[in-house]
């Protein structure tokens, strides 16, 4: 038996007899002692040694082997301590592991999450951010206000979350993921309202904004030739571009170096590029390799971007690379098949509809203009085209029954069942592409 002070409450000693029956159970069966009561042993031996006296004069304390659960702070470090990455991928994991051990706390058994505890994480993450925009109270005190996570930044944490739990449960530290689900998705998809297409007119402010040939020949790769900024600009040497054949070949790309197979990209030397790039040729030093030798993933080119485009007078758009990239990739479906402005983009159709082609301006008059030249009637030709006089005249009793502006019901709808027609046309034996694509074809054919 093992007695206890008379200052005992009775709840504390029904937990103290639970715990020991634990111990009890433990011993005769020589299984693993649970964590709680271990934790409990642990207490009982700082706070109350007489106590834990007792329980090992019992035999109790040392019967049983404790099985130690790993806590979610010394699984992230030793995984991500095995993870060879790049400088930028190392940045977004370091972000994800801060997060996980800021809701979670490192002390949290690994095995104890939940996947009620992910899907509220998720939420927190939705919810919360380190993010601060600056704003300005009406008596003039600076206030600091969280700005929420993109959606597509919490999709990349949670991928990386269920990436991380499904090596524990490989490395049988867990049985269930709990980042598995349909409330947990993790595929990036465009959002439509960061998506801007820059103007050559807006561009060639900002170009002659630029302070110098670096920068002006850094612009046009991005915006003219599609270049990924910075990671397709910091590989790309002098002996990459064919000055002759008027190609240069993309070789070095961190953005695609883990792509299996990988072949070059051939981006076409068009003259708004080649201009800037002799020009900056001239100002290199004598035996130069790289084109950019100053750009490497830690450049920062935002900061200094903003106050080219603030300088030119243009309003700054999203993304402010990405965007340019974007807008080169619109201009090539513009002007040839989809999947030739895929290869010279370095994508595949599909991402490209996803994440980089737009509907402009420009193509809405194209199309217009396309329909206007087919002369498509509006009316049937059997019916008898009514006078000027009597359509006059038709307005104006319309008007006095306050029907103006009412629809014609001899009216045909054939205009948007023609331009649907010349948006998808006949994909043949070819698989169907995107509507932008099909309606390039239709131009050329």
């Amino acid at each position: 038996s093992i007695r206890l002070e008379k200052s005992t409450t009775k709840k504390q000693a029904e937990t103290i007899k639970t715990n020991i029956e634990h111990l009890n159970a433990s011993m005769a069966s020589q299984g693993p002692l649970d964590l709680a009561v271990a934790t409990w042993l642990g207490a009982i031996k700082a706070k109350a040694p007489k106590l834990y006296d007792r329980i090992a004069k019992a035999g109790l304390t040392n019967s049983a082997p404790i099985v130690h659960q790993v806590t979610l702070g010394e699984y992230l470090d030793a995984y991500f301590k095995g993870q060879s990455v790049k400088a930028s991928t190392e940045t977004v994991y370091l972000h994800t592991w801060k997060r996980l051990e800021e809701y979670f706390k490192r002390s949290t058994p690994l095995a104890s999450i939940t996947p009620a505890m992910a899907k509220q994480f998720k939420y927190w993450l939705e919810n919360t951010s380190n993010k601060r925009d600056k704003a300005v109270k009406a008596d003039g005190e600076k206030k600091a206000k969280p700005v929420p996570l993109a959606i597509n930044t919490v999709r990349r944490r949670i991928g990386l979350c269920r990436q991380i739990f499904a090596q524990a449960v490989q490395d049988g530290e867990i049985t269930r993921n709990p980042f598995m689900g349909k409330d947990m998705q993790t595929t990036v998809r465009s959002n439509r309202k960061r998506q801007y297409y820059v103007p050559l007119e807006d561009f060639n402010k900002v170009l002659k904004a630029a302070p110098n040939a670096r920068w002006r020949a850094l612009l046009v790769l991005a915006r003219v030739g599609a270049f990924r900024i910075p990671s397709e600009a910091q590989g790309l040497k002098w002996e990459h571009i064919a000055w002759e054949a008027k190609r240069i070949s993309v070789v070095l790309s961190s953005k695609t170096e883990h792509h299996q197979n990988r072949a070059v990209r051939i981006v076409p030397l068009l003259p708004a590029i080649e201009a800037e790039l002799l020009k900056l040729h001239i100002e290199a030093a004598e035996g130069a390799e790289y084109v950019f030798p100053d750009i490497d993933e830690s450049t920062n080119l935002r900061t200094t971007m903003l106050k080219i485009i603030t300088r030119a007078g243009v309003a700054p758009w999203p993304k402010l690379f990405q965007n340019l990239r974007a807008s080169g990739c619109t201009d090539f479906a513009r002007t040839m098949p989809s999947h030739v402005a895929a290869a010279i983009c370095g994508h595949t159709e599909q991402i490209a509809m996803e994440h980089y082609r737009m509907a402009t301006d420009w193509d809405y008059n194209e199309a217009l203009e396309k329909v206007g030249a087919l002369n498509v009637p509006t009316v049937d030709d059997d019916v008898e085209k009514p006078s000027q006089n009597t359509a006059q005249q038709s307005n104006a009793e319309q008007e006095q029954n306050g029907a103006a502006g009412e629809e014609k019901p001899n009216e045909i709808k054939v205009l948007p069942l023609v331009l649907e027609a010349l948006l998808v046309g006949d994909t043949g034996f070819e698989p169907a592409t995107s509507t932008m694509s099909t309606l390039r074809s239709n131009q050329l054919s």
